[in-house]
């Protein structure tokens, strides 16, 4: 899957980069990678509505200086800038992830090791690391997990470490499937079933938790997608999403019968936990 990265230098970074991302999120972006000149956002190639990005970057510009650049990401250079930055990422005195290339960390009690290719998920970014914290409070032994948008597949791979008996783990990008699956391979998982697909790919499957760190379109295109396949007491867990798009997915959700059960934050992004009666 090819992406198109929009590099957005701002002379006045707070509180403009959250301005930006906020109204990039609307239009199909999945990632940022804020810095003291600015944003970079990342959007599939395919999906790129250069005329809506210029309006909004238009808009933008009306209050703050800025200027910005269109580039394609070259899928070859994405493991060399990972590599030159990645460093473990520790969840909850826990679980840690690592790189093949990082020393082992026998103290800790879960260890997950990670190549994230052209992936998205390292346990860098502040809705993964939601989401993998919160996963401390449920029970996954003996429970069937289904992850949507699996990424790297680290999320699945936890699940499983924590004692899920069944996994199925969905990602639309081809990337991310073979990613996901050479990487529960490095962690010796050997059950998770990794799906190429949308929210189509669920079927009939029924399961006890839902992961799905994905950005709140899609959330809210498929959230009815996600309540059918979830069974009586199933627990869900969202990331991916900003403050203000909380009260959206926290409406929707309750029109179809699941209830809050916390509401985390990291930075700007949110997590919310929820359970069906």
């Amino acid at each position: 899957m090819e992406y198109t990265e929009i590099n957005i230098k701002l002379s006045e970074v707070n509180p403009f980069a959250e301005i930006v991302v906020a109204r990039l999120n609307e239009i199909d972006f999945e990632s940022y990678s804020e810095d003291e000149n600015g944003v970079k956002a990342y959007v599939q190639s395919h999906l790129l509505k250069e005329d809506l990005v210029r309006e909004i970057l238009n808009d933008v510009s009306k209050t703050t200086e800025l200027c910005f650049t269109i580039n394609k990401v070259k899928q070859e250079n994405w493991n060399k800038q990972w590599e030159s930055n990645f460093a473990p990422v520790t969840i909850n005195d826990k679980c840690v992830i690592r790189a093949h290339f990082h020393d082992e960390i026998p103290e800790i009690d879960y260890e997950i090791i990670i190549t994230p290719k052209m992936s998205f998920g390292t346990g860098h970014h502040e809705t993964t690391s939601l989401i993998m914290s919160e996963m401390f409070n449920l029970d996954f032994k003996e429970k069937s997990v289904l992850d949507m948008g699996c990424g790297t597949g680290v999320l699945a791979i936890l699940a499983s470490k924590l004692g899920a008996s069944s996994l199925v783990g969905i990602d639309f990008d081809e990337w991310a499937v073979e990613n996901s699956e050479e990487n529960s391979t490095l962690n010796n998982v050997d059950n998770i079933d990794f799906i190429h697909g949308d929210a189509d790919a669920v079927g009939d499957s029924k399961f006890k938790i839902i992961l799905a760190n994905i950005n709140r379109n899609i959330i809210l295109n498929d959230l009815e997608t996600y309540v059918g396949a979830m069974e009586d007491k199933s627990e869900i867990l969202f990331s991916g999403f900003f403050k203000e798009d909380v009260p959206l997915i926290l409406d929707k959700s309750k029109q179809l019968g699941l209830q809050l059960v916390v509401l985390k934050n990291k930075n700007k992004w949110q997590m919310l936990h929820l359970k069906r009666a």
